[in-house]
C-alpha cells in the first residue's frame, strides 16, 4: 500500500477513535475527515487493481475536479431552497469555519463517486479501456427528434420541483440527466444514452452502482457525525435507514449519473475557452455562484447552529 493508503486507514481509524472518545475537532469534523480517508484508502485500492487512478494518474485534473465538485453539489442545495428535502444541524457557529466545513464536505463528492465508479468497473467489467469517470469522445453530429424529447422531458422535470416541490421533488435526481445528457454530444463527448443505444452499458451501470455505494457512506457516516444533516420527505419519512427515509436510497444511482454529466460539461466548457482571462473569469463567476448559495445555506438549510444546541443542553 502507497503512503497516502497508510496515511487514510490512520487517519480513520483515529477518527472512529476520537468520535468514540467525542475528542474534538473530530466529532464535528468526523464526516470530513471519515470521507477523505475512505478516499485515500479507495483510491489506493484502485490504483493496485488497475495500475492507475484518479490521485496517480490524473493529478492536474484534480485542480478542477476538487472545485467543480462544491459547485456541482452546490447546485443541488440550491434546489432544496425550494423541496426543503435536509438542512443542517449543529454547524459551527463561526462563519469562516462552518464554509470551510462546506467546502471540505462538498468537495469529496464528485472524487468519492469517480473513485468508487471506477472500482466498481473494475471489480465486476474487467474493462481496460476507459474508465467509467472519464469520458469518450464523440465526433458524429446528430440532432434527432429523440434527443429534442429528451431535452424537452428533462427540462419540465427539472423545472416541476420548483413549481410543485411537495409533490414531484423526486424529479431533482432525474430532470437534470433528461435534460443534459443529449448536450454532451454538442461539446464531443459520448453521452450516456448514446452509450446505452451502442450496447456499451458499463459506465452507466458503474456509475449507478457508485453512487449507491457512496450514498450508503455518506449515510452511515454522516449518522455519527455531530454537525450533520437531517431529512423532511413527504409521505416516505417514517422509515429510515440512518437518517434516510428508506426510498430515498433510490436516488443516490441516478445522483451519480447527474454528477458525471454535469462535470463533463462543465470540463468541456472549461476547455473551449483558450483565453486566459476567460478562465480566470469563469472560475471567479463560479466562485460568487458559490458564495452566493453558501449564503443562503446559512439562511435557509441550517436549523441549529452549535452555540444554540449547547445552551439548550
Amino acid at each position: 500500500m502507497r503512503s497516502y493508503g497508510w496515511f487514510g486507514l490512520l487517519l480513520l481509524l483515529v477518527s472512529e477513535y476520537c468520535l468514540f472518545h467525542k475528542i474534538e475537532p473530530f466529532v464535528t469534523w468526523f464526516y470530513c475527515f471519515a470521507w477523505w480517508s475512505y478516499i485515500l484508502l479507495a483510491d489506493n485500492l484502485l490504483l493496485k487493481l488497475r495500475g492507475k487512478s484518479l490521485l496517480t494518474g490524473r493529478r492536474r485534473e484534480l485542480w478542477s475536479l476538487i472545485p467543480l465538485s462544491v459547485f456541482v453539489w452546490l447546485l443541488f442545495e440550491a434546489y432544496n431552497f425550494s423541496i426543503k428535502n435536509w438542512a443542517y444541524i449543529l454547524a459551527p457557529p463561526q462563519l469562516w469555519q462552518r464554509w470551510l466545513g462546506y467546502i471540505v464536505a462538498f468537495s469529496t463528492v464528485l472524487p468519492g463517486i469517480f473513485i468508487t465508479s471506477d472500482l466498481v468497473e473494475v471489480l465486476f467489467f474487467r474493462d481496460a479501456g476507459s474508465t467509467a469517470s472519464q469520458f469518450e469522445p464523440f465526433s458524429r453530429e446528430r440532432g434527432t427528434r429523440q434527443s429534442r424529447l429528451l431535452v424537452g422531458l428533462g427540462i419540465a422535470m427539472s423545472a416541476a420541483p420548483l413549481i410543485w416541490p411537495r409533490y414531484c421533488f423526486p424529479a431533482v435526481w432525474l430532470g437534470p440527466i433528461f435534460m443534459l445528457d443529449p448536450l454532451l454530444e454538442k461539446a464531443g463527448i459520448q453521452s450516456l444514452s448514446s452509450g446505452i443505444s451502442s450496447g456499451n452499458r458499463r459506465r452507466v451501470w458503474s456509475l449507478m452502482a457508485g453512487g449507491l455505494l457512496c450514498g450508503f457512506l455518506w449515510e452511515f457516516w454522516n449518522f455519527w457525525a455531530g454537525s450533520k444533516w437531517l431529512y423532511n420527505v413527504p409521505f416516505f419519512g417514517n422509515w429510515k435507514i440512518f437518517e434516510m427515509p428508506v426510498l430515498g436510497f433510490l436516488g443516490f444511482p441516478p445522483f451519480a449519473l447527474e454528477c458525471w454529466i454535469l462535470y463533463h460539461l462543465l470540463c468541456a466548457r472549461l476547455r473551449k475557452m483558450e483565453s486566459p482571462a476567460a478562465r480566470a473569469g469563469w472560475w471567479i463567476l463560479l466562485g460568487i455562484l458559490s458564495a452566493v448559495i453558501l449564503h443562503e445555506i446559512d439562511e435557509r438549510s441550517v436549523l441549529r447552529f452549535a452555540e444554540i444546541a449547547f445552551h439548550s443542553l
